[in-house]
């Protein structure tokens, strides 16, 4: 990477706002995308929850998002209608009820959606070395596993409000 004339705290406050902005813009898009597709961001999240994850049970999917198994209920009746997700029943619990994504549907409808960011994204990409992406990689992945673990805390404290 090229020596960037500021200081650490310089830089290291410039990272902190743009990972804000990433963090604005990013939030901002997926309301695009489900606006542009009819659907709530909630939803389309969740949907690439369990793209991503692959099945698990309705209870793993509210706890990975945070919501209701009540808000879940719904999130996945929506999903069902549209074609993205499908209830199975749970191979060893009759209590419980298996999410299983329909990526093919899921990738035919919202897939245009995503093509000239994807573009735009690999566009920006093939201005670093690989070295350099190897570190971004690296960096994003532990911004997104600190993320993951503020949510659980802030959840967690819920109760304990100032």
């Amino acid at each position: 990477m090229s020596s960037h004339p500021l200081d650490r705290r310089a830089i290291e406050a410039e990272l902190n706002r743009a990972l804000r902005e990433t963090s604005a813009q990013s939030v901002l898009f997926s309301q695009a995308v489900a606006d542009h597709a009819g659907m709530n961001p909630a939803d389309l999240e969740s949907l690439d929850i369990l793209v991503r994850h692959g099945p698990m049970t309705a209870g793993r999917l509210a706890e990975l998002t945070g919501l209701t198994t009540g808000a879940i209920t719904g999130l996945i009746d929506r999903l069902e209608r549209r074609g993205y997700a499908r209830r199975e029943s749970h191979p060893t619990d009759r209590r419980s009820i298996i999410v299983r994504p329909l990526a093919e549907n899921a990738e035919r409808d919202l897939a245009p959606s995503y093509d000239a960011m994807t573009q735009a994204m690999d566009e920006l990409m093939s201005r670093y070395s690989d070295e350099d992406l190897a570190t971004i990689l690296d960096f994003i992945t532990r911004a997104a596993a600190i993320t993951a673990e503020q949510i659980i805390k802030l959840r967690n404290d819920a109760g304990h409000t100032p």
